[in-house]
């Protein structure tokens, strides 16, 4: 997962752990994810949309590119008008997150996993 706040990062981190997922990286930017995400098998990414060097569109392109579903996340107030069938992530969640819609949006993204 890609998050540039390092204070988000953890409680990202903290909610996938506590919902039974194993998070692999968790890093501050999409260049730090891209470098990471390659080296080892990973089931979903969780991509910042705004983020330093490489934001969270450019790095799913070429996370989607290997095949692996991304969900975008972001605080950013249009992200819920975002049309997602032309964007490289197959869902998104909003911040703040609730674990509720964190788990959803994992399954659905690995529910298109091709």
């Amino acid at each position: 997962m890609a998050e540039d706040d390092s204070d988000l990062r953890r409680a990202f981190v903290g909610m996938l752990e506590h919902l039974g997922h194993n998070v692999v990286c968790a890093v501050a930017n999409g260049a730090e994810l891209l470098d990471l995400c390659f080296q080892q098998k990973v089931d979903v990414v969780l991509v910042d949309l705004d983020m330093p060097e490489i934001d969270g569109l450019e790095a799913a392109e070429q996370i989607v590119a290997k095949g692996i579903p991304v969900v975008l996340i972001s605080g950013h107030p249009d992200a819920d008008e975002m049309v997602l069938e032309y964007e490289p992530v197959v869902t998104r969640v909003l911040k703040p997150p609730t674990l509720d819609s964190l788990q959803r949006a994992i399954e659905h993204a690995l529910s298109h996993t091709h």
